[in-house]
């Protein structure tokens, strides 16, 4: 089962269209970072793009960083991290566009799934 380790960010909840970044890891200890797109007037427009890294990639990641693999999570969020609730969706966007290249340079590969 997956366990939430840190929101990243999320966009104004005012908004008709919603938008948050959230990490997780699941039982295989990998690391998942969720992108979600709501549309409410359109929830046809919904969905969400997972770009996850497993344990042997999330390693790599970590040491290149000098950091514990459990401590990733909170060092993407001390990167990317916005907790004003005020980011609009296209902002939250480019924040995962940024972390993907942030997961590149740091040695590390991904695969992206879209629901």
């Amino acid at each position: 089962m997956p366990t939430l380790k840190e929101v990243i960010v999320e966009s104004n909840d005012d908004l008709e269209i919603w938008s948050s970044i959230t990490i997780w890891d699941n039982s295989q200890k990998e690391l998942i970072i969720q992108l979600e797109f709501i549309d409410y007037p359109k929830h046809k427009r919904d969905h969400k793009i997972y770009a996850t890294i497993d344990s042997d990639e999330a390693t790599t990641m970590a040491q290149n960083l000098h950091i514990d693999v459990a401590d990733l999570p909170h060092a993407i969020f001390e990167k990317y991290g916005d907790t004003s609730n005020s980011t609009v969706p296209s902002k939250v966007e480019a924040i995962f566009e940024e972390i993907l290249n942030f997961i590149l340079d740091c040695g590390a590969r991904y695969r992206l799934k879209r629901d």
